[in-house]
């Protein structure tokens, strides 16, 4: 075991200023930061406990980018953080430039975005965080993981990451339940991807575009009008089947 790693707050703010600048070190094999800081004190140790290496499934392919795979050991490793501690910007930013680079090269790499008129907005997006922007978290390279497992793991399953599969199954869904005002309630979360499974379990799957969004939209109606956090499951789970019952049958007439 070994202390969680961060990057300190005023070297952040200059490595993020620095994008553009260091746009050809994001091309190195190898994490560059000592160099980068001239040997200066960049980095600090936290006083949370984790394990001493997190190796990720490297993505060899476009179609086969192991987010499933790679969510589990993120969050396997790293499920005793707090909601809190999981959205500091310094923890993460140690991640995808220095402990995971290997990961974020493969699965980020810096050459997709050169040239690109939002080059620079992109690589705040994917190495550090947008702050101003609620998706900020599921839009950094690592933090994206721990949030996928936060938002669907389930330890009284007899595989807890059952439900972290109709979360990654299709963009649209990940988007449409984490990218919401309700995407970090994870009653309403697991809730959702719970009757998805049920669903996709009986030849019945419900991931078509315009279904996922409406679907998004109701929960959010629900939220509006009533306290969603107090309904019980059974009764959240029973509102939501039959709303996309009723999507489903639409799209079908």
């Amino acid at each position: 075991m070994s202390k969680l790693k961060f990057i300190k707050e005023n070297a952040l703010e200059r490595l993020q200023a620095s994008i553009v600048g260091n746009e050809k070190r994001y091309t190195g094999a190898t994490p560059w930061l000592d160099g980068f800081f001239n040997g200066s004190n960049w980095s600090q140790d936290s006083d949370i406990i984790v394990p001493e290496s997190m190796q990720l499934q490297i993505p060899t392919s476009k179609t086969d980018l192991l987010d499933l795979e790679n969510t589990k050991i993120v969050y396997s490793a790293l499920k005793h953080l707090t909601p809190v501690q999981a959205s500091d910007p310094r923890i993460w930013a140690y991640f995808t430039h220095v402990s995971q680079w290997e990961y974020m090269r493969a699965r980020w790499p810096v050459e997709q975005y050169s040239g690109k008129e939002r080059f620079k907005e992109i690589m705040q997006e994917r190495y550090f965080f947008m702050a101003d922007r609620s998706r900020a978290l599921l839009r950094n390279g690592m933090a994206r993981l721990w949030w996928y497992g936060y938002s669907s793991y389930d330890g009284s399953r007899k595989d807890p990451f059952e439900l972290t599969g109709p979360l990654l199954k299709k963009l649209d869904v990940t988007q449409t339940l984490l990218e919401n005002a309700f995407g970090r309630n994870t009653q309403i979360t697991k809730a959702v991807l719970n009757v998805l499974l049920e669903r996709e379990n009986q030849g019945k799957e419900f991931y078509v575009r315009d279904q996922v969004r409406d679907l998004g939209k109701y929960i959010g109606f629900i939220g509006g009008v009533t306290i969603i956090d107090a309904l019980p499951i059974p009764e959240l789970s029973a509102m939501i089947s039959v709303k996309m019952e009723q999507l489903a049958e639409t799209a079908v007439a």
